[in-house]
């Protein structure tokens, strides 16, 4: 057995716990529910993603690093830009406009945020790296 494949349940079922443990301090049954779930959701990934690399014989070597490493940039610098900048009333107006915006602004900030932030920044980053490496391939070989 691989490593790989016991951090996909371990990784989501740790967050949950740690979650559970976060909202609900004092009652253990948060995070055992949370954990459980994170553990659950994290193994049915972990085969689905298997069963498709398998299925579409998809070069697992070639996982683009950079993207990896720029949708995490974008999850923290989106999440924080759209704390900040108000984008969660334009999300509250768009999608509920009942919600009180008070209430759930931030948290509709936050949650766009992140989605928009890892998308452009997982693009982006695998991008500006593909075009550097193209630049220097493109050099002759005497230089």
């Amino acid at each position: 057995m691989k490593l790989g494949s016991l951090l996909w349940p371990v990784v989501p079922g740790c967050a949950g716990a740690a979650y559970g443990w976060l909202i609900s301090s004092s009652d253990i049954s948060a995070a055992m529910f949370l954990g459980a779930a994170g553990l659950i959701t994290g193994a049915l990934g972990g085969m689905l993603v298997a069963g498709a690399h398998t299925g579409l014989k998809v070069d697992v070597k070639k996982t683009s690093v950079a993207g990896i490493v720029g949708a995490l940039i974008g999850v923290v610098v989106g999440g924080y830009l759209g704390v900040t900048s108000g984008f969660g009333t334009w999300m509250i107006a768009t999608f509920n406009p009942g919600l009180p915006e008070m209430d759930f602004r931030d948290s509709f900030g936050l949650v766009g945020g992140v989605f928009i932030g890892s998308v452009v920044g997982a693009v982006g980053m695998a991008g500006l790296v593909s075009f550097f490496q193209w630049k220097r391939a493109g050099k002759p070989a005497d230089e």
